[in-house]
């Protein structure tokens, strides 16, 4: 009997303790063309104009976007 009533309260306490963790989680937004206009004047402000080595890399990076064919070491 005490056997049954631990388990229960410890599938109730792992329950509620995944709703919550998932409750806390911050979804972000997409990014959004007026986004990708200020990250490419910010771009062309800071000396990287378009068609220029790293001006995709500098635009992504300010919009939030991961790196590519970037190294995993």
């Amino acid at each position: 009997m005490r056997i049954m009533t631990v388990a229960i309260a410890a599938i109730l306490a792992i329950s509620f303790g995944a709703t919550a963790s998932a409750a806390k989680r911050k979804v972000t937004p997409a990014p959004t063309t007026a986004s990708f206009e200020k990250c490419e004047q910010l771009a062309i402000e800071r000396g990287v104009p378009h068609g220029q080595v790293g001006h995709a890399a500098f635009v992504d990076q300010c919009m939030g976007k991961r790196p590519r064919n970037r190294s995993t070491d």
